[in-house]
């Protein structure tokens, strides 16, 4: 388990109580804390959960996203590394659901297969809770994350989740937008020949997107473990707006990557296209027209700043 933190003490405290109350055994798994240059207390909390899970916490410079998630997995020497976010709070049945979908990557499913034995990447589902001032109201969070009927899938993931069928796999020439690395897995070796994220990204951004890419250009099979579930608790963004930091992550991703498909994804993130037209121009490089599409299959962030 990897989960990289920057100033979220509070947060990371209710996820790491969530860690400590999973279907599989705490000694089965190690939780890797990368503490990104906080100035909170993340060590003290880190510290006050030693006695209930095996938690190796280190503590690198300020760098991103991307470079304390692979210092966290130059940790790990083999096995499946998955991803949480610090303020996201693992269900019960988080560790056991990705565990399970890479399990059946061993033939059992009869779906696609790639490379060592079936590798894949898989992708949980992601929930929000919203509640007022959540910093204030511990009792409160954790009385309607353990009620379980508060929270709902966010709106660009549910457009994600519909990239995949029953069996939870997907033929989609855009599944790489499903890489929300707050919940995702991947076998470490797996990890370590795609190249791990780009600590060119520093700023909330594409970074998991872009790795995400990468992945699908190697062939690598996407698969939405749909068991594995984390509940993010909702909090302002501080700093630039959403739309700002989606014109700044772009600009990165396209001159890397400057395929049409890239080139239009600022306008799906920005809600002008669909998802449909998204996966027109990684086919023929076009968008093209708007159909009739369902209203899912746009993006929409409704807390952008003018």
């Amino acid at each position: 388990m990897i989960l990289p933190v920057h100033n979220q003490a509070y947060p990371l405290s209710l996820t790491l109580g969530g860690f400590a109350r999973q279907t599989i055994s705490s000694v089965s798994f190690r939780l890797i804390i990368v503490d990104d240059g906080s100035e909170e207390p993340v060590g003290a909390v880190a510290e006050a959960y030693n006695g209930q899970l095996r938690i190796t916490y280190i503590r690198i410079p300020k760098s991103g996203r991307a470079a304390a998630r692979n210092a966290g997995v130059e940790l790990v020497d083999e096995g499946l590394v998955i991803f949480c976010d610090a303020d996201r709070i693992p269900r019960p049945g988080f560790i056991e659901g990705h565990v399970k979908a890479h399990g059946q990557a061993h033939g059992q499913t009869g779906g696609q297969t790639h490379g060592q034995q079936g590798e894949r990447l898989s992708v949980g589902q992601v929930r929000e809770l919203y509640i007022p001032d959540p910093q204030h109201k511990r009792d409160l969070v954790l009385q309607r994350f353990e009620q379980g009927k508060y929270d709902r899938i966010p709106q660009f993931c549910r457009l994600v989740y519909r990239l995949f069928r029953d069996d939870g796999l997907t033929d989609s020439a855009v599944a790489w937008i499903a890489a929300l690395s707050g919940n995702m897995a991947i076998p470490a070796r797996l990890f370590r020949r795609l190249g791990g994220f780009d600590e060119q990204f520093r700023e909330w951004g594409f970074e998991h997107l872009e790795f995400g890419y990468r992945a699908h250009l190697a062939g690598v099979p996407f698969v939405y473990a749909k068991e594995a579930v984390n509940v993010h608790v909702a909090h302002p963004r501080r700093g630039a707006s959403y739309a700002e930091y989606i014109r700044q992550s772009h600009a990165y991703f396209y001159r890397k990557h400057p395929h049409p498909v890239i080139g239009h994804f600022q306008s799906f993130m920005m809600g002008r296209i669909s998802r449909l037209q998204l996966e027109a121009a990684a086919a023929t490089g076009i968008a093209g027209e708007a159909g009739i599409d369902h209203p899912d299959d746009y993006v929409r962030i409704l807390n952008f700043k003018p």
